[in-house]
């Protein structure tokens, strides 16, 4: 069986984490999934005029990006727990980048839809990897911290990337935003390659195989946090394929006034996290993660509410939906640590079966905001406000 390289930086289950360098790498890395799916919404309708499709089907280019990334955090976490975390890491940043480019060569909406897929298989080693390297080093109180903190360098992404994607629209084409994309892959690949090392043990090394996913889609130890976290996380994709169309066309904001309002809800979200860095050792992520589920889910129905009702017109809809979106700051790593905690093993398929989950519920959240849109914001409210109130049935019942 291969094992995992010697040379290891083993874990440390005692020590608190910091913004250490290791953790700043690692949320380099991570976010080049946020920056692969926000820097080309404000573009959206460009691509649509561009390619001579319908929004509808240049909305398909999210699903079909969701569905890759499950697949490929899937495959990719089982084999980080057998080779290792570094060689399959390495491979997807190189698949990423050979994707970005398909994308950037792209005159069709179909070959833009086969390439973000490739995209897609590439970014997801982006995803799983480092939280179960994360999760290799710390224990489960310890891991929702370094995962809050994690978030901290995320969140930049989408703040940052729809901010430079709306400024490159100003002076270029959407392509450029794909080889900017790629450039990213290729620097992170190095820096990946000379300054990332290894975290799992051999004798921590675990055989690949399909019975290790059963086993965990068995155990409601893992299943009573992972449904319900990856069910709440959806929203943000549902979201993101409708927001484009419900705000630049519907509500008449320019691309640019966009991305500030998209960077407005990533602030919310990542002040949520450092709250939830803070907090969570004193209270608890049990607590966190119960409480913020229930909001989500009030937050949803008011979104519901306005969109249906009409009330209030743009600020009746952004207000709700920057309190829906910053709330789930403290979800996700909360519900990641909880799930987690008893899987020390086999974190990587674990973090793998988490992360498949999310973008498998992403997907099928986009591709109904898509076949629901009927140029309201109710396929995008309602959608985030049933994951949201379907979330917190799942916890209760699997209780």
């Amino acid at each position: 069986m291969l094992t995992a390289s010697p040379n290891v930086d083993v874990r440390r289950a005692g020590t608190p984490p910091r913004m250490s360098k290791l953790l700043l790498l690692l949320g380099a890395i991570s976010v080049l999934t946020p920056v692969s799916l926000d820097l080309y919404l404000p573009a959206l309708p460009a691509i649509a005029t561009d390619l001579h499709a319908t929004a509808g089907a240049v909305q398909l280019t999210l699903p079909a990006f969701f569905v890759g990334l499950a697949i490929s955090q899937l495959f990719f976490g089982s084999v980080a727990d057998h080779v290792g975390r570094r060689p399959p890491l390495l491979c997807g940043l190189g698949l990423l980048m050979l994707g970005s480019v398909g994308c950037a060569l792209s005159h069709g909406v179909v070959t833009l839809l086969v390439w973000r897929s490739v995209q897609a298989l590439g970014v997801g080693s982006c995803s799983v990897i480092p939280r179960a390297i994360v999760r290799d080093r710390f224990d489960v109180a310890h891991t929702a911290r370094a995962l809050s903190l994690l978030g901290l360098i995320t969140g930049l992404g989408p703040i940052l990337a729809p901010q430079l994607g709306g400024a490159i629209l100003l002076l270029a084409t959407w392509r450029v935003e794909f080889w900017l994309l790629s450039a990213l892959a290729l620097t992170c690949l190095v820096m990946a390659y000379f300054h990332l090392p290894e975290s799992i043990p051999a004798t921590r090394a675990t055989a690949i195989g399909p019975r290790l996913w059963i086993r965990l889609l068995t155990d409601r130890r893992y299943l009573r946090y992972a449904i319900p976290a990856n069910l709440v996380q959806s929203s943000v994709f549902a979201y993101i394929s409708g927001a484009p169309f419900v705000f630049i066309n519907l509500l008449k904001l320019t691309p640019q006034q966009f991305a500030w309002l998209f960077g407005c809800n990533a602030v919310g979200l990542m002040i949520a996290g450092r709250i939830n860095a803070h907090i969570v050792a004193r209270l608890g992520p049990e607590l966190i993660f119960r409480r913020s589920m229930l909001a989500t889910a009030v937050f949803g129905l008011m979104m519901v509410a306005t969109s249906i009702g009409g009330w209030g017109g743009f600020w009746g809809l952004a207000i709700p939906q920057f309190l829906f979106i910053s709330t789930l700051g403290f979800n996700f790593s909360n519900g990641f640590a909880l799930g987690l905690a008893p899987f020390g093993s086999s974190a990587g398929t674990a973090s793998a079966l988490f992360g498949t989950l999310q973008f498998l519920f992403a997907g099928l959240g986009g591709a109904a905001v898509s076949a629901l849109y009927d140029g309201s914001a109710r396929a995008m409210s309602g959608v985030m406000c049933g994951v949201a109130v379907l979330g917190v049935v799942v916890y209760r019942f699997m209780k």
